[in-house]
C-alpha cells in the first residue's frame, strides 16, 4: 500500500483547514498547522499551481495575508484520495495491532466493546459477515425487455402507499463515484465537473436501507447506476444480496469488466436484471450472447443496450443536459418542458447516503438529506423534497437545479403524480 510521505501529509492537512475556514488568514493558517510562513506559502503555492486550490485577496484588504482559499474540484478529489491513503494506513495499522491482541480480543467484554468502534456508515455494526449465494434463491421477476417498457412494469403498472403517503418505486444507487470510461455525452468526461474521487457504499448504509425498506413494504425495483460503473464496487454481489430482500434489484453497467462467471454471479445473489450498454459497435452483441450463454444464466436476465451510435444519433440514448453539465448533442431547449414526475416516484442516493431528486442533477446541487441520519421515508416526506415535488407536479421549474434542466420529466410516474397531488390538494390532475 502506498504510504503518505510528509508532503501529502502537509498539503492533507492545509487543505482539510482551509475548507472549514476559507477566509483563515495565512498567520492564523501557521499558527494552527505548525509551520512557518515560509513553509505555508511555498505549500500553498505548490496546490495552487497544481490547480487544487484558488486563492483569492478579499476586499481589497492591504494586509496580503488575508486571503480567500476555494478548493477546485480538482482539489476535492486530491483531498480525497490524500484521505483515502491516510484511512488505508491506519487501517493497516488497525489489522496490525488486531493481529498483535489477537488472544485477549477473544474475551467477550473486549469483543463486545470493539463492535462499537467506527464512524458513521464505516463503523463496524453487529450485522454479522454476508456471504455471497452460490444459487440463486429468490424467483426472477420477468419484466418487458424493451427499455422504457421494463421501467414501466415496476413503475405505473402499480402505486403503494405507507401511513396514506404514496411511497417511491424506483431508487438509483450510487454505489461507487468512478467510471472506466470517459464518453462525451456523460459528466465523467469532465474530471473538472465530476472528478472521479474513488468513494464507495459501504454495507453499513445498504444494510439500513434494506430494513427500511421492509418497514414500508417497498415493493419497486433498486437499481445499481449513478454516477459511477457499479461492476468496479468489489462486492456488488453481497450488495445485490442484500438488497434482493427488500426490492427487485437491477445493474446498469458498461459490460467491461464482464465475464460469464460475474454474470452467473450477479444471478446468483438475485439480480433481477442486468443492462450492458454497448458503446464499442455491433460486434459486441455476439460477445456478450456468448458471454450469457456460458453463464447458464436465462437469456432474457439480460438486456443488451445499443449505444455505440455517435452525436448525430443523440449516442442512442435519450439525451438530456443533465441539468445544465453537458451541451453536446441535439438537446432540447430548456424550458420546453414544464412538469416533472421525478420526485413523485423516485430519487438517488449517493455513496455516502446523501439523497437527490433525480439522477439528472449530476453536480450534486442540492441534496433532500442523508439516509445515514435519518429514515428514508422521513427524507422522502420531509419539507424540502414536498417542496421539489409540488413545484414540479404543478409545472414549476423554478428551483436550482431544475432550472437548467431540460429533460422531459413524465414519461413514467403519472400514477404517483396524481397520487400525491391529490394527498396535497384533493384534486386530480
Amino acid at each position: 500500500m502506498k504510504k503518505i510521505n510528509d508532503k501529502d501529509s502537509d498539503n492533507l492537512e492545509i487543505l482539510r483547514t482551509i475548507v472549514k475556514k476559507p477566509d483563515v488568514s495565512q498567520r492564523e493558517l501557521s499558527k494552527k498547522l505548525g509551520f512557518s510562513l515560509g513553509k505555508l506559502n511555498y505549500c500553498l503555492k505548490g496546490l495552487q499551481d497544481k490547480g487544487l486550490i484558488k486563492i483569492k485577496n478579499f476586499k481589497k484588504n492591504k494586509n496580503k495575508l488575508n486571503y480567500l482559499y476555494v478548493l477546485t474540484p480538482l482539489g476535492i478529489s486530491k483531498k480525497t484520495k490524500l484521505t483515502i491513503n491516510f484511512l488505508k494506513r491506519k487501517m493497516q495499522e488497525y489489522d496490525q495491532l488486531f493481529l498483535e491482541e489477537k488472544e485477549n480480543l477473544k474475551d467477550k467484554k473486549i469483543s463486545k466493546e470493539l463492535k462499537k468502534i467506527g464512524i458513521g456508515h464505516n463503523s463496524i455494526g453487529n450485522e454479522g459477515i454476508i456471504e455471497e449465494n452460490k444459487t440463486r434463491t429468490k424467483p426472477l421477476f420477468k419484466t418487458i425487455e424493451i427499455n422504457i417498457k421494463r421501467k414501466t412494469t415496476i413503475v405505473d403498472d402499480k402505486l403503494f402507499t405507507h401511513k396514506g403517503n404514496p411511497i417511491p418505486s424506483w431508487i438509483e444507487l450510487s454505489i461507487i463515484d468512478v467510471c472506466n470510461r470517459s464518453c462525451s455525452f456523460c459528466p465523467k468526461s469532465d474530471p473538472k465537473t465530476a472528478p472521479n474521487t474513488f468513494q464507495k457504499m459501504q454495507m453499513k448504509l445498504i444494510n439500513k436501507l434494506t430494513e427500511e425498506l421492509k418497514e414500508i413494504n417497498y415493493q419497486g425495483s433498486v437499481v445499481l447506476c449513478g454516477y459511477g460503473e457499479p461492476m468496479l464496487h468489489k462486492d456488488v454481489n453481497l450488495i445485490s444480496k442484500k438488497l434482493s430482500e427488500a426490492a427487485f434489484v437491477e445493474v446498469v453497467t458498461n459490460g467491461d469488466t464482464l465475464n460469464s462467471k460475474q454474470i452467473s454471479a450477479l444471478y446468483a445473489n438475485n439480480v433481477n436484471k442486468l443492462l450492458i450498454s454497448m458503446y464499442d459497435g455491433e460486434h459486441q452483441i455476439e460477445k456478450f450472447k456468448k458471454l450469457i450463454k456460458n453463464s447458464d444464466a436465462p437469456e432474457d436476465f439480460v438486456i443488451l443496450r445499443d449505444r455505440w451510435y455517435d452525436e448525430k444519433q443523440d449516442y442512442g440514448l435519450k439525451l438530456t443536459n443533465r441539468t445544465g453539465t453537458i451541451s453536446i448533442g441535439d438537446q432540447e431547449e430548456i424550458g420546453k418542458y414544464k412538469k416533472c414526475f421525478y420526485p413523485s416516484y423516485q430519487f438517488l442516493i449517493d455513496w455516502n447516503g446523501d439523497v437527490f431528486l433525480c439522477p439528472q442533477d449530476w453536480q450534486r446541487r442540492v441534496s433532500m438529506g442523508n439516509m445515514m441520519q435519518e429514515h428514508i421515508f422521513d427524507i422522502w416526506t420531509n419539507k424540502i423534497m414536498t417542496k421539489y415535488r409540488k413545484d414540479l407536479i404543478n409545472g414549476k421549474r423554478i428551483q436550482s437545479p431544475c432550472t437548467l434542466c431540460n429533460a422531459e420529466g413524465t414519461i413514467h410516474g403519472k400514477k404517483h403524480a396524481q397520487a400525491w397531488h391529490k394527498f396535497y390538494s384533493g384534486q386530480i390532475l
